[in-house]
């Protein structure tokens, strides 16, 4: 079984532009792919370009769309994909995962995504973006093949908006993206009603 990370460092997370600047997002989303790396262990990295902080891990260097470049790799059979931007996940909820019967073994994210997707066939293909969660249980059944859902919060947080770090800042304490946010003075404000995502400038 291999494990793929897809990652592209090139203007991530556009949707927290108005809360980091380009750097602090670049910085952010390596720290968030270490977290991902300490929970999985061994894995390759699947980028379109390899700077010096890629060079440093197993890498494949692929500039296709990313489902081609995926769909390429699905073809060597028991694949794990992983997301880059899911720091909650730990290593016993990825066991937890792969232990899961079925051809496909699908982890969806809190709107519809695809946060970790296992294929332990070689003619499964992905197509991620807008609602791949359930793309991907359709392209199972069209296939005829066994899909499996494997249902867990902290695999669903993949960071993407404001709303995403608040969750991170108040269940991530040790992650190394807890502590990069912490380190930009973010912080969680529980004084209010709800719990409310400050940064401390």
């Amino acid at each position: 079984m291999e494990v793929i990370i897809p990652f592209k460092a090139e203007n991530p997370k556009s949707r927290l532009a108005d809360m980091m600047s380009i750097d602090e997002r670049i910085n952010f989303s390596k720290e968030m792919l270490l977290d991902v790396i300490d929970a999985v262990g061994d894995a390759v990295l699947l980028v379109p370009k390899a700077d010096d902080f890629i060079k440093s891990f197993r890498f494949i260097e692929d500039r296709r769309e990313l489902n081609i470049a995926i769909n390429s790799l699905l073809k060597r059979g028991d694949i794990a994909v992983i997301m880059s931007d899911i720091p909650l996940l730990s290593k016993k909820i990825f066991n937890n995962f792969l232990k899961i019967e079925g051809d496909i073994i699908l982890s969806p994210g809190r709107r519809g995504g695809t946060n970790m997707l296992f294929s332990r066939v070689k003619n499964f293909r992905v197509s991620y973006h807008y609602g791949s969660f359930i793309k991907h249980l359709k392209i199972a059944e069209q296939m005829k093949i066994k899909a499996s859902i494997f249902d867990s919060f902290y695999a669903s947080i993949d960071i993407d908006e404001k709303d995403d770090l608040l969750e991170l800042m108040i269940h991530g304490k040790g992650k190394r993206s807890y502590e990069y946010l912490e380190k930009l003075g973010f912080y969680v404000d529980y004084s209010k009603k709800n719990p409310e995502l400050i940064r401390d400038y």
